[in-house]
């Protein structure tokens, strides 16, 4: 789990999450708000503890499919910074 999302469980805790989402490109606006990637990232430890409680299938193959989704979307942003256009609204 990257630094931010640490910072958010720290901040926060686990009883509520209100996701503000990211306005506008971080190169334009800064960071304002999360990414998918990061919402993924707390679904996926929060799952991970529960499945440490109630272990089943179900969980494992969830798990699975989150880490598979992460893996996409950071393929994505690599993608996006060798074509020099990660943080611009721009294909």
């Amino acid at each position: 789990m990257n630094q931010a999302v640490n910072d958010f469980w720290d901040e926060h805790g686990l009883t509520h999450v209100l996701i503000k989402w990211q306005e506008g490109p971080v190169q334009e606006v800064g960071v304002n708000g999360a990414q998918v990637t990061h919402v993924l990232e707390l679904v996926l430890e929060h799952l991970k503890g529960l499945n440490q409680q109630f272990p089943c299938r179900e969980n494992a193959v969830t798990i699975t499919k989150l880490e598979e989704a992460i893996m996409w979307q950071d393929k994505r942003t690599n993608d996006r910074i060798k074509r020099g256009v990660e943080g611009v609204n721009q294909l």
